[in-house]
């Protein structure tokens, strides 16, 4: 070859490097990818956070035949785990360590935390991050925090964060897991997709190898609805639920809900959670139903209140104004 062509064939892979190229893995089987980035995206409040600070101690834990959630495999235990928080400060964020079983890991320098305690936001192409960076796994909380421009601004982001975050794979970080506020009006939604969960999406998605959206169901229990809004090269697991309470207080972590397969979309289990009476309640009123018609076909000239008299005598109480909802129902 001459050497205008090394001039510019150096710039471009070769066929063996394609040959030699690892295949997609992961950290977490099915979501964390390995040397990518990846977003959560939910409303202020929702439990990001609490999400990252459980991966972070499935990824520290050492323990064999690990499982994030009782689900997804853990396919690696993390050297070390940076964890970049602008937004709160030393006290707060050292109670959810401690709720979560996280402090051991402060102590051998296996999880690095950098609060707003500790000064100014850390630019990610800071030299210390970046060395840092190498072999580990790094979160962002929130990820828009350590952009240099206006989120819904292409250009910005380019600029910024999406470079800054590229330059953190580059150097060898394993992952790097962002939390990201979504829009307020992702409030009144009841799906989730790229537009409606991530903020400034067009953008932030693009810079991502994978996206997850949540969106808390029950503040009570804390239980939270997870989906995925974007998958690259693997196919992801359907909806699913995790609940909090009680069990980050008694076990450090959360549970499995609901598990993919037996979840259905945020619609869905929307409008089951808004579907009138509980279940018990629902199966109770249909076998009072299947009851009056029985009732109705030996008599059916019989009054509400001589009907209510033959539920009484069957063990169950419904009043004369009740047997005529039920005629209603049955009419129609």
């Amino acid at each position: 070859m001459n050497s205008e062509h090394h001039d510019w064939r150096d710039a471009f892979h070769s066929y063996k490097d394609f040959e030699h190229a690892p295949p997609v893995s992961f950290a977490i089987e099915g979501f964390l990818q390995n040397d990518a980035a990846t977003l959560i995206g939910g409303l202020s409040g929702h439990g990001k956070t609490l999400l990252m600070l459980s991966i972070a101690k499935a990824l520290l834990s050492r323990h064999s035949d690990k499982k994030l959630w009782g689900y997804f495999d853990v396919l690696e235990t993390a050297t070390r785990v940076l964890y970049l928080i602008p937004e709160s400060g030393i006290t707060p964020f050292k109670h959810r360590l401690k709720l979560f079983h996280l402090r051991r890991y402060l102590k051998d320098d296996r999880l690095l935390v950098h609060t707003l305690s500790k000064g100014p936001t850390l630019r990610l192409s800071d030299p210390r991050i970046l060395r840092a960076a190498r072999g580990a796994h790094v979160i962002l909380d929130t990820a828009i925090r350590f952009g240099k421009g206006n989120e819904n601004e292409a250009r910005d982001n380019q600029e910024g964060l999406a470079s800054d975050i590229f330059r953190l794979l580059g150097v060898g970080a394993r992952t790097v897991l962002g939390a990201h506020h979504s829009p307020k009006s992702f409030a009144k939604e009841n799906a989730m997709t790229l537009e409606t969960v991530l903020r400034g999406s067009a953008n932030m998605g693009a810079m991502v190898a994978t996206a997850w959206g949540i969106k808390q169901l029950d503040a009570q229990r804390n239980v939270i609805h997870i989906e995925n809004i974007k998958p690259r090269d693997f196919e992801p697991v359907g909806p699913f639920q995790l609940i909090g309470r009680p069990y980050i207080d008694k076990e450090g972590s959360f549970r499995m809900h609901k598990e993919p397969g037996k979840c259905g979309s945020l619609m869905e289990e929307v409008q089951r959670n808004k579907g009138g009476a509980p279940q018990q309640a629902r199966e109770k009123h249909a076998a009072n139903i299947e009851m009056l018609r029985r009732f109705l076909q030996r008599d059916p000239m019989a009054t509400s209140k001589e009907l209510s008299e033959r539920f009484e005598k069957a063990g169950i109480r419904v009043k004369p104004g009740t047997i005529r909802k039920y005629k209603m129902e049955i009419s129609k």
